[in-house]
């Protein structure tokens, strides 16, 4: 018996798109064309999305996110702005085109002949959909106070001696009881990633969300030795600087000391020191030894991180506190019109204006994200491969190959034919 055409469409699945829904794949992953083949189909994608292509603003918003990926993937992804970039070309029927619809119904089109073009739409999509993600982030105006008072909370801390020598904790004139700061060879927190390389970090990771990038707020403490970095931790603990019920837990790596053979090291050592056998000054050498040598064997999770990159890496959690300009705005109008005659429209709409019902204060929590390492460790990531450098470079091969990946296959196959 034949099948019909209605029972066909009511038992025809869409499998990769299934998967992206239910099965954990990101739709940057998906290699299957938009199923948007007419101008109606199109509007309808792009209201469900969550934009109207019929209001001027909004599509110029639109346009403006087709305008930046093109750049984005000339400058990263192809040949000559990127020398390692692919030998491709963007059609000139896409750099062109000045209407978003058309963009979606080329990406859909299964019109002989149309594969590559559809292919490439595709493509410029993937970068379109991150942008916009990335600008609707809503606490990225923020962003200054944000950086302000999660460093603060670090930099009332961080003091210079006479000499230059910097130290995580404040000099105890000579109070050994009470002396827990922590000599620093270096202290630096991250300037603010510019518009490419959230894109970049976006593209190549599963999420592709704004709010998973948790490394826009960073610090970095380097230390003379391994023990000490893990005395900074401990140093940020107990001053409640971080708070661990904050951190995330699977942003947290170790690859730098093997804890639990440090834990068993410190308690031995401390017997010592009980018996007399050891000095304090003596402790802190052998736990600084003891250390080196056996470096935590844990692999970090960031498939673009070598893996001699060795690190104590977490992801801490801080209320941010903003004052509402608008509380303030709002309420100095009806402290100045009160009692004072005015039109009636504009006494209707002062009294409207319920304070109540107006955040005085806007609170949320923002990601930082805290590096400790060693001296030795940071040189050998400075000069090493796991420089930043073969970072980004890998970093920017993952994102090509996701967003161009069916291009890149499809000119393979050609190219052979």
């Amino acid at each position: 018996m034949a099948l019909s055409p209605d029972l066909l469409k009511r038992y025809e699945f869409d499998w990769e798109v299934l998967d992206v829904v239910i099965g954990g794949q990101s739709a940057i992953d998906s290699g299957k064309n938009l199923r948007v083949r007419t101008p109606d189909e199109a509007r309808s994608f792009m209201d469900s999305y969550g934009y109207d292509i019929e209001n001027p603003i909004e599509k110029a918003e639109l346009f403006g996110n087709f305008q930046e990926a093109l750049s984005f993937i000339r400058r990263y992804f192809l040949q000559p702005e990127n020398p390692e970039g692919l030998k491709l070309e963007i059609p000139r029927k896409l750099s062109e085109l000045n209407d978003i619809g058309q963009l979606l119904t080329m990406a859909g089109s299964n019109a002989p002949g149309q594969t590559l073009n559809a292919l490439w739409a595709c493509s410029i999509i993937k970068v379109m959909h991150t942008i916009a993600h990335m600008d609707k982030d809503l606490r990225s105006p923020y962003f200054t106070d944000i950086q302000k008072q999660t460093l603060d909370r670090f930099y009332r801390y961080i003091h210079r001696d006479e000499n230059g020598q910097v130290y995580l904790g404040r000099d105890t004139k000579g109070d050994s009881t009470n002396d827990d700061r922590v000599e620093l060879v270096l202290f630096e927190s991250k300037p603010k990633k510019g518009r490419d390389s959230v894109i970049l970090k976006l593209l190549h990771k599963p999420e592709n969300v704004a709010e998973d990038i948790f490394d826009r707020v960073g610090l970095r403490f380097v230390t003379k030795d391994r023990f000490d970095a893990v005395r900074v931790v401990k140093f940020l603990k107990d001053r409640y600087v971080i708070m661990p019920a904050n951190i995330k837990p699977s942003r947290s790596r170790n690859t730098l000391v093997d804890t639990t053979a440090l834990k068993v090291d410190v308690a031995q050592a401390l017997k010592l020191v009980e018996t007399g056998e050891l000095t304090e000054p003596e402790l802190h050498r052998r736990l600084a030894e003891l250390c080196d040598k056996a470096e935590s064997k844990k692999e970090g999770e960031n498939p673009h991180s070598s893996t001699e990159y060795h690190a104590i890496q977490f992801t801490g959690r801080q209320l941010i506190k903003i004052k509402n300009p608008l509380y303030d705005d709002l309420k100095e109008i009806k402290s100045a019109m009160k009692g004072k005659a005015v039109p009636d429209e504009l006494g209707k709409i002062i009294e409207r204006l319920d304070l109540k019902n107006i955040q005085k204060e806007i609170r949320f929590f923002y990601p930082f994200e805290v590096q400790v390492l060693d001296e030795a460790s940071h040189k050998e990531a400075l000069a090493g491969r796991s420089s930043h450098a073969n970072y980004k470079k890998s970093q920017i091969q993952a994102a090509m190959r996701r967003v161009l990946g069916e291009l890149m296959r499809f000119s393979e196959g050609n190219a052979q034919d």
